[in-house]
C-alpha cells in the first residue's frame, strides 16, 4: 500500500513540474506588435474599434447594453513577455444605457503563443447604467481573449475577441451579481503579432 502511495505522490509531483515548465516557456515567449509581417515591429500606440454592425454586449440577468466601443492605448514598452498596454475605452450608441470606463486607464494584456496569435487578458471597471439599475463591474481575474493578426484572422487587419467573460459586481443598486462579456474589436490599421 505504501509503495502505491509513493508511485501516486511522485506521479503526481512529475505532472505538477512538467505543468510549471509549460507555463514558465510559454510565459518567456515575447511579444510585440507590428505594422508589417516581418518588419515595423515595435509599435507603441493601439487604435481598435468593435465590428461595424457587430457591437459589444454587456449582459446581465436583468439588461444587455450594446455598445460601439472605441479603445485607444499605448504600449508601456514595445516588446514584453508578456506585452502590457494601457489604455482608455469608449462606449457610444448604447441605445437607453449609458456605460463608461472608471478608475482607467485600463489594461490590456496580450502573450504571444505562436505565429500571428496571442491570449488577451483585460482588467477594467465599468459602469453600467440602464433600466433602473446603475452597477459597476470589474475584473478581479483575467479576462481570457484571444487575438489574431491579419494572416490568421477573419478581418483585413487583425482583431481581438472575448466571448463569454465573467465580470463581476464592484458596486450599485438592483445588480446582478455577475455580467458577462462579448466583443470583437479590430485595429484602425493592419497589426501583426511578433516576438
Amino acid at each position: 500500500m505504501n509503495s502505491i502511495k509513493m508511485f501516486g505522490l511522485a506521479a503526481l509531483a512529475a505532472l505538477m513540474a512538467m505543468a510549471s515548465v509549460g507555463i514558465s516557456s510559454a510565459m518567456a515567449e515575447s511579444t510585440t506588435l507590428c505594422s508589417g509581417d516581418v518588419s515595423g515591429c515595435g509599435l507603441t500606440h493601439v487604435h481598435e474599434t468593435t465590428l461595424t454592425g457587430a457591437k459589444a454586449e454587456i449582459l446581465t440577468s436583468v439588461v444587455t447594453a450594446k455598445c460601439d466601443v472605441l479603445l485607444l492605448g499605448d504600449t508601456i514598452a514595445s516588446l514584453g513577455s508578456p506585452l502590457e498596454i494601457e489604455g482608455n475605452f469608449t462606449y457610444t450608441n448604447c441605445g437607453s444605457c449609458t456605460v463608461t470606463e472608471e478608475d482607467g486607464p485600463a489594461r490590456v494584456i496580450l502573450l504571444r503563443l505562436g505565429h500571428e496569435t496571442a491570449d488577451v487578458g483585460l482588467i477594467l471597471l465599468i459602469h453600467l447604467s440602464c433600466s433602473g439599475i446603475d452597477c459597476r463591474y470589474t475584473v478581479k481575474e483575467l479576462l481570457l481573449g484571444t487575438a489574431k493578426g491579419p494572416l490568421l484572422s477573419s478581418e483585413t487587419n487583425g482583431s481581438v475577441t472575448f466571448l463569454q467573460q465573467t465580470m463581476v459586481k464592484e458596486g450599485g443598486l438592483f445588480c446582478p451579481s455577475t455580467a458577462y462579456l462579448d466583443i470583437t474589436t479590430t485595429p484602425l490599421s493592419a497589426t501583426y503579432i511578433g516576438s
